[in-house]
């Protein structure tokens, strides 16, 4: 999908704010001691890659496994909890705020106590943005021009639909018509139907009506109950149109079924 414009509107400006705000700051430096401080420190330089990402991300659950199941971890819960494993409040509480010391943060976690500080948490946009920022050096919170989504109707097929917002405008369109067009495609690759006339439409339909009419009659109306219904649509059809043949009756009728939706 191509790059697109910036949007200046209210979720930009609050991102902007957010990222120079005090309390924030000192959240993303404690967050980035304890990385480091764990074995997994983020590099100065942002991903660039997605597997570079996935890469550190298998490194620090692999730590926090180690630590988990580390014999310090274990003895001093162990302490806390005198090996029961009912706990009262007291306990649990103690037990908790030790994990949360000890244990490497869970940056999805301390993503979601950001938000819930600035009155973000319902809003996915900066959820996305908060990862992109630490993990990829995105500064700007990015806003689709607009949505696309698909839905089953009542008939059960599928309908793509294109949700417009108050700053999308006609050269969106045009900058993402390919990838809008890639979505159309997608959904509807088992569809006939194209903006296109339909050629032969008249010789078509007469032929797939006599081939409806001989399937639910056929025995009772002609003499040979053995013959197939491209056969007698030939003798009934071929005087009129000259070009058929079995071959393409049988092509006829399966596209027609096709087009009208009856396959």
């Amino acid at each position: 999908m191509p790059k697109s414009r910036t949007i200046h509107n209210q979720d930009y400006h609050k991102a902007a704010a957010l990222l120079r705000d005090e309390w924030f700051l000192k959240k993303e430096a404690w967050l980035k001691v304890r990385f480091k401080e764990i074995g997994c420190p983020i590099s100065k330089e942002p991903f660039k890659k997605y597997s570079e990402y996935l890469e550190w991300n298998d490194r620090f659950w692999k730590r926090y496994g180690e630590m988990e199941n580390g014999s310090e971890f274990k003895e001093r819960a162990k302490q806390i909890t005198c090996g029961k494993e009912m706990l009262n409040l007291d306990e649990y509480n103690e037990l908790e705020s030790f994990r949360k010391e000890y244990l490497p943060p869970i940056y999805g976690q301390v993503f979601g106590e950001i938000l819930n500080h600035y009155g973000l948490k319902d809003n996915p946009a900066f959820k996305d943005f908060l990862e992109m920022y630490f993990f990829f050096g995105q500064k700007e919170l990015y806003t689709s021009p607009f949505q696309v989504s698909m839905r089953r109707k009542k008939d059960d097929t599928w309908e793509l639909l294109v949700e417009i917002f108050p700053h999308t405008t006609k050269e969106d369109f045009q900058t993402h018509w390919d990838w809008i067009k890639k979505e159309q495609e997608f959904l509807f690759k088992d569809r006939i139907e194209k903006n296109k006339a339909w050629r032969n439409m008249e010789r078509d339909l007469q032929v797939y009506t006599e081939y409806k009419k001989f399937r639910m009659d056929g025995k009772k109306r002609h003499t040979d109950p053995m013959m197939a219904s491209d056969m007698f649509i030939y003798s009934e059809l071929a005087n009129q149109w000259p070009k058929l043949t079995t071959n393409l009756i049988r092509t006829i009728v399966t596209r027609t079924r096709k087009r009208l939706g009856e396959i």
